[in-house]
């Protein structure tokens, strides 16, 4: 509707709006009506959500092993929030008026660069006015919480949200502010149950009355509404480029219901949340987290192997050849969302990782770097069943391992990893070396021993390089009408130096380089945030391979080396939750 003054990470402060201002306020009452609350409280996800809550206090409870196991390793790594103090330094030592602007911009751009990674086909001020209204949800998802960031409150994120609210406006962007509205009341009635609920006087009754625990298919329907999927969705392909999926003219997908692939790596954007997340949603009592229900519900066996399937769906989606359109796209969304969780200190698996890996005792065996330990073959081996979920009604595993023999591990994960690095159309002679360099990449990583590991970062690195070498070929400069100067060797060299410190630094580095020094976590993700941002002030036909190449790189380095941060988080724990009388963690499902 209107255009932004706002320019993330060079504008020195947030601009005001009295109209958003009673936009954000007319938003709120909305959310407090009665209307609403009772509307939210009498859905289907809220009776689905007291189910999981009930599922929750029984893992929780001090007499289940598993829950005290999960204590235990709580115990072992950095709580999670109180992140916001050296980004707020980081913003003002870089551009910020003042602490105060620094807090508002910190809000706006953590939202506008999810954007930026999960729809990198899209156009940069749209991304950046999107996440403006998803800042009302972090209003009342963050502010106040047990892991509040400690950026500020209500009013704070309110005020952040304002000027870009009213600059959006159309049939997808009006829905998805009322559907924000219900995500929000979800979120709220989530909180009240389970501070009602603490804790339910006989949850195995209470279970056994709702019919069990929730299926997974009931638990992602209210899932999808706590993590605002859907109105997220909706701007995003309610919008240029992505306009080209909207079936209705309001942003919906309907090819997400006629493949399963495409439907499944939609879902990663939040499966990597709960991978993440795994050990500090149990800490702060989170109700919603599909690995901690697949434990409770289905057994530790539930989530071995879960890392391995999600960068299965990715490459399956990516390879689907049904017919419909978006399996670029949606492949390109869960890529995103992998390496934004990453990078982004509220989540910090490096600390996580490093903090388990270092802590002595067998937490330090299940969680370090080995030889041995390393899931090469695990990953090559890894297929998934048809099918849009992960886990059968029981909540048991959709995947397998297959007998694929160890000479072809390498060279089927380096296909996958050229498949990830570049856009459809391709040609075969590029994607052939873009195979070659992840090979070499691969190969290196199977057979290093963990303090040599960081040292591979050049080799993905050259993955990166080799991948966008067309896109560079002949090409002077952006645009003279961009934001800055910034010219497309400063882009590519700043996102392949990232390529390279993400990966020794987040990757490899947990547990075998020596903590970083301050706040490098911090530095290392506003960096990251501000060179994919600038990237949007290329022309779309070089930023658009170049980002596809930033993300597949980088996800090739976290899944398919072996070594992967989600996989070792998952397997530890698996590791860790097995009864000590078992020799070794439970088998892997193998098709029969």
């Amino acid at each position: 509707m209107t255009a932004t003054d706002y320019r993330p990470y060079e504008s020195p402060g947030v601009p005001g709006s009295p109209h958003g201002d009673r936009l954000c306020a007319e938003f709120l009452d909305a959310l407090f009506s009665d209307e609403v609350t009772r509307s939210v409280q009498q859905s289907g996800p809220m009776a689905i959500l007291a189910a999981t809550e009930a599922v929750r206090q029984l893992l929780a409870a001090p007499d289940n092993p598993e829950g005290v196991r999960l204590a235990a390793l709580v115990a072992a790594i950095p709580a999670k929030g109180g992140e916001a103090g050296p980004i707020i330094a980081e913003y003002v030592a870089r551009h910020a008026v003042d602490g105060t602007q620094a807090a508002l911009m910190a809000v706006r751009d953590y939202w506008g660069s999810i954007n930026t990674f999960w729809l990198p086909r899209g156009t940069g001020e749209f991304l950046d006015l999107f996440g403006a209204v998803f800042i009302l949800a972090s209003a009342i998802d963050y502010a106040g919480a047990s892991d509040d960031s400690g950026i500020g409150g209500r009013d704070l994120h309110v005020k952040a949200a304002s000027e870009g609210i009213v600059a959006v406006a159309g049939r997808a962007a009006d829905r998805a502010l009322q559907e924000t509205v219900l995500t929000c009341g979800v979120m709220l009635a989530k909180d009240a149950l389970r501070a009602a609920s603490a804790p339910l006087p006989d949850p195995h009754r209470y279970l056994a009355d709702a019919g069990g625990p929730p299926t997974p298919q009931e638990y992602r329907w209210a899932r999808w509404w706590d993590a605002a999927m859907l109105p997220y969705f909706r701007l995003g392909f309610g919008s240029p480029p992505y306009r080209t999926l909207d079936d209705d003219g309001a942003g919906t997908f309907d090819a997400s219901f006629r493949c399963h692939r495409i439907r499944r790596a939609i879902d990663s954007s939040y499966r990597y949340n709960e991978i993440i997340g795994i050990l500090t949603d149990y800490a702060h009592a989170e109700t919603c987290n599909e690995a901690l229900l697949a434990i409770a519900a289905g057994g530790v066996r539930a989530v071995t192997g879960y890392a391995t399937a999600c960068a299965r769906v990715v490459d399956d989606v990516l390879a689907c050849d049904c017919g419909e359109d978006g399996h670029e796209e949606v492949g390109e969304t869960a890529m995103g969302a992998l390496v934004w969780y990453l990078v982004t200190p509220r989540y910090d698996v490096r600390a996580q990782l490093h903090s388990l890996s270092t802590t002595g005792g067998e937490f330090q065996r299940e969680f370090s770097l080995s030889r041995e330990g390393q899931r090469l073959g695990s990953v090559a081996r890894t297929r998934l069943t048809d099918g849009d979920m992960l886990h059968g009604p029981g909540w048991e595993p959709l995947w397998y391992e297959d007998d694929t023999p160890e000479t072809h591990w390498a060279g089927q994960l380096a296909e996958r990893a050229a498949r990830r690095v570049v856009t459809a159309g391709t040609s075969t002679a590029v994607t052939s070396a873009c195979a070659a360099a992840a090979h070499k990449a691969i190969s290196a990583c199977a057979t290093a021993t963990p303090d040599k590991l960081p040292h591979l970062a050049p080799l993905w690195r050259e993955l990166f390089l080799t991948a966008i070498g067309p896109t560079t070929v002949g090409a002077t400069t952006i645009d003279t009408t961009a934001v800055s100067a910034t010219t497309l060797h400063s882009v590519v060299t700043r996102l392949a130096d990232l390529t390279a410190r993400i990966w020794s630094h987040i990757i490899a580095g947990p547990g075998t380089a020596p903590t970083p020094p301050g706040n490098a976590d911090t530095v290392l993700s506003i960096d990251t945030y501000h060179a994919v941002w600038d990237s949007y002030s290329l022309p779309p036909r070089q930023a658009i391979p170049i980002r596809r190449a930033f993300i597949g790189t980088l996800t090739s380095s976290a899944e398919l080396s072996g070594i992967g941060p989600c996989g070792r988080l998952v397997e530890g724990i698996v590791t860790a939750l097995t009864p000590q009388d078992q020799a070794c963690a439970p088998g892997r499902t193998h098709r029969p």
